[in-house]
């Protein structure tokens, strides 16, 4: 009896372990459903961004300007960057060079004269700086119109002493005509003109007739020896009638030194310098600033191929440059004078100069 009150405890123990482990196979499962469908009901709605903001916890009010929000109703463009093949890599010109001393000037120059046919030659002075520079500067040119700056300073001379006077009057006469530019040629043998007149047509129109009435006047040779009395290279006449650029720029440097002590008698001369516009064209004046006041004196000679030009600058320094050719094609040797005189003008007024030129040296 007492067993079988002992075997019925023993099985109704093992029915309830069953039980227990049952409920609790299925109660597991049931259990997370209903604490999952629990929290999805009471948790806040979770942005998607990316980006959390700490301040959005903050209980400050935070200012908004509305000028920096964009309104729906706007735009915006992307912005795109534009590509060229220069960007990659610059195109620099190897033939083009900045000139910045007046040593590479002058070989500057002398490659510009040396690789043109004929003769050339120059010469610059720098008033404010004294400097010099000098390329076949004493070689003989064809002085063509050139040196009637020089004999017209003999007349102011002369007149300055008491020799001649303004006024005095000369006649035309056929052993004076010379055909070229001029305005006495226009005219008749016997007409009379003063030696003040003389002066002005020989500077400003070039006037053949007017500077041959001069020199028979004064005498061919007291204007030259007045001319080498300056310190000129070339004997004018035993040279027959040749000159060179560093005389032509001796003149100027004459004439400005003249005007310095009397301006009120010599300054007439420059002034119909700045005046004078015969082969304007041909001349460097052409290509400088107009703004500036430039006197010029060309030679031009078309049966001897000779162009020669002075010419004083007066610019932020005053400067003279003398150029002069011979056996050379006029028209090309125009443009070498042009090139010489722009560069030569950079240089003066900016410190530097950029020209075409490869750096070569023949």
């Amino acid at each position: 009896m007492v067993k079988q009150k002992r075997r019925k405890s023993t099985n109704e123990n093992k029915a309830v372990m069953v039980i227990i482990i049952i409920i609790i196979t299925l109660g597991i499962p049931v259990l997370a459903i209903f604490i999952h469908k629990l929290n999805t009901k009471i948790s806040p709605e979770i942005s998607n961004s990316p980006i959390v903001n700490d301040t959005a916890t903050q209980t400050e009010s935070i200012e908004i300007n509305p000028s920096i929000i964009n309104k729906p109703s706007q735009s915006v463009e992307p912005v795109t960057d534009t590509f060229t093949p220069t960007d990659v890599l610059p195109t620099v010109n190897l033939d083009v060079i900045e000139i910045r001393s007046l040593n590479t000037l002058k070989t500057y120059l002398e490659y510009l004269l040396d690789t043109n046919e004929g003769k050339h030659g120059l010469s610059y002075y720098n008033i404010d700086t004294q400097e010099y520079m000098g390329i076949a500067d004493t070689e003989l040119y064809v002085a063509a119109s050139s040196t009637k700056v020089p004999m017209v300073m003999y007349v102011y001379n002369a007149v300055e002493k008491g020799i001649l006077s303004f006024d005095d009057v000369v006649e035309y006469k056929q052993e004076d005509e010379e055909s070229g530019t001029g305005i006495i040629i226009k005219g008749e043998f016997g007409d009379t003109y003063t030696i003040k007149q003389l002066a002005e047509y020989a500077i400003t129109y070039s006037d053949n007739c007017a500077i041959n009435m001069l020199i028979r006047v004064c005498g061919e040779w007291n204007m030259v020896n007045y001319m080498n009395s300056l310190g000129a290279k070339v004997h004018y006449i035993n040279q027959r009638w040749k000159t060179c650029p560093y005389d032509l720029t001796l003149y100027i440097k004459e004439l400005i030194s003249l005007i310095d002590s009397n301006p009120d008698h010599y300054n007439e001369i420059m002034e119909n310098l700045i005046e004078n516009t015969v082969a304007y064209y041909m001349s460097s004046k052409s290509i400088l600033p107009d703004t500036i006041k430039i006197g010029v004196k060309m030679g031009i000679n078309t049966t001897l191929p000779t162009l020669n030009e002075t010419i004083a600058v007066f610019a932020d320094q005053t400067y003279i440059l003398s150029y002069c050719s011979t056996d050379i094609v006029i028209e090309e040797s125009s443009e070498i004078l042009k090139k010489a005189s722009l560069a030569i003008f950079e240089y003066v007024q900016n410190g530097y100069t950029i020209v075409k030129w490869d750096g070569t040296v023949r």
